[in-house]
């Protein structure tokens, strides 16, 4: 199995050489040999997930090959609206964000995914048709002393020069207020809100010193409200247990594979029943039962790595050396600070749209 999906990841990727991208590929292989059964995931009663209580009445099953991905929206709208917090949607400014613990099998989230959305939101313009962010609101104290805080804190410190700073007070802020401001851990869409933080501190790119993510907000008004009014969110309760916001954390990651999506209206999950769907922007006939809905090999696969895996895929679609994410990217720069360091050896991103989920 590993060796014909050497050959598939070489022909999106090129060649792939180190322990991660073999781990990449036999998770590439996993995935296409679930989605040709018909059977991209299994059931929560199958994955050991508590099976919550509800008074509606089993839906009979429609036969259509999308029973799975109606039982995924139900779970989902169960956990939803159990934990919502009132009003259940509102804005969230990346700067009062951090990943939450439970992301990605507490792995956490992928710089390098991050930094390849904030350079596509930078070229591209900002995508108003982002998936809707997930987050569970806590408070400052609470926050600073949570696993998930501490955890983000070593990783900006590990990666320094390619990391913006854990929090930001505005500049009229006292202390006193920053511990009495309402802040979030993120459980969808935690790679959109650090690639928006990015930007707006103008942190430098991994993909070259000739990349100015902080000049995007000047010509970018789409861009601009998002980083200052902040992102459309579902908000829960901060007495969301850590099993259920790991449940919501990976069945969102389902999304765009099983298609459906969280309305930012009223933050309600809805299964996308349209013949035709649509992927960064391009048009596709709704996939049968077995394809991934129109994705790219690299979207599919994104969807569905811990967050070290995810690194080691973008790292092959953008050829990134291994030793300079070792490095901890020590070698970029931030303008007009010193030498600044370019990549030579690396071909330029695609033109291709990403659009996040964590």
């Amino acid at each position: 199995m590993v060796s014909s999906s050497y050959a598939l990841v070489r022909r999106a990727f090129g060649d792939s050489r180190t322990f991660d991208e073999v781990r990449v590929i036999r998770k590439g292989a996993a995935l296409f040999k679930g989605a040709g059964r018909g059977r991209v995931g299994a059931s929560s009663a199958q994955r050991g997930a508590p099976v919550m209580a509800s008074r509606e009445t089993p839906r009979a099953p429609a036969r259509d090959g999308r029973d799975a991905a109606r039982a995924t929206v139900d779970e989902l709208n169960r956990l939803l609206a159990a934990y919502a917090d009132s009003p259940r949607v509102r804005r969230v400014r990346c700067r009062d964000v951090v990943p939450d613990g439970t992301n990605r099998e507490h792995t956490g989230v992928s710089l390098e995914h991050a930094h390849a959305i904030a350079l596509s939101m930078c070229r591209d313009g900002f995508d108003a048709r982002h998936e809707t962010p997930v987050v569970v609101r806590t408070s400052a104290a609470e926050l600073f002393a949570s696993d998930a805080y501490g955890r983000w804190v070593r990783f900006c410190a590990e990666n320094r020069a390619a990391t913006p700073p854990p929090l930001r007070a505005d500049a009229d802020e006292t202390r006193a207020s920053l511990v009495s401001r309402a802040l979030y851990t993120t459980l969808g869409s935690s790679h959109l809100n650090v690639a928006l933080r990015l930007v707006e501190t103008d942190t430098p790119s991994v993909f070259g010193a000739d990349v100015r993510l902080g000049e995007a907000l000047g010509r970018d008004a789409a861009l601009r409200g998002a980083v200052e009014l902040g992102l459309r969110s579902v908000v829960l309760t901060p007495e969301t247990p850590r099993a259920a916001r790991k449940r919501v954390s990976l069945l969102l990651n389902r999304a765009a594979l099983d298609g459906f999506e969280v309305r930012a209206e009223d933050g309600v999950c809805v299964l996308i029943d349209d013949e035709r769907v649509t992927t960064n922007g391009t048009s596709h006939a709704r996939p049968v039962v077995g394809e991934t809905r129109g994705l790219s090999l690299f979207q599919s696969l994104s969807r569905t790595l811990d967050a070290e895996e995810l690194s080691a895929l973008v790292r092959i679609k953008h050829g990134i050396d291994l030793e300079r994410s070792q490095a901890g990217y020590a070698d970029v720069s931030r303008p007009g600070g010193g030498d600044e360091a370019r990549e030579q050896e690396r071909d330029p991103p695609s033109r291709t749209r990403i659009r996040a989920r964590l």
